[in-house]
């Protein structure tokens, strides 16, 4: 009985992300920002600005750059998923801590070569399944 590996082809992305708003907060004050980091593909950390909650809402209009390295199956050409974990945050202790509100896991192989396009997502609630960084 033979095992057969399954090739895979490598694909390099350039993914302009761009962190728009967040709406329906439950807060009427205080600071909230992002961190944004790959999962997979590659090695990609950073942290949005820190705006205030206005009318529920805040808005980073952050724009991020960054490089992801995906895999396809060499058969049917179908990319692997390639995370950005996205996780929303509230300063507490005059910014020397924070609380996590929540976080969204987006599959950046949906858009791989599909140019501009705009999502909104909800974000999933931290529990003991889920690593809290």
């Amino acid at each position: 009985m033979m095992t057969f590996m399954a090739k895979k082809k490598k694909y390099k992305f350039h993914v302009d992300l761009e962190l728009e708003e967040l709406s329906a907060v439950p807060f009427v004050n205080g600071i909230l920002f992002s961190k944004l980091r790959l999962l997979e593909g590659g090695t990609f950390t950073e942290l949005s600005s820190r705006e205030e909650v206005s009318e529920h809402c805040v808005r980073w209009r952050n724009k991020f750059k960054f490089a992801c390295k995906m895999m396809a199956n060499a058969a049917t050409g179908i990319l692997d998923p390639c995370i950005c974990k996205i996780s929303v945050r509230k300063e507490a202790k005059g910014g020397k801590t924070f609380t996590k509100l929540g976080f969204v896991d987006v599959n950046l192989g949906e858009f791989a070569g599909s140019g501009t396009t705009s999502r909104r997502y909800l974000l999933e609630g931290y529990d003991s399944k889920h690593r809290q960084d």
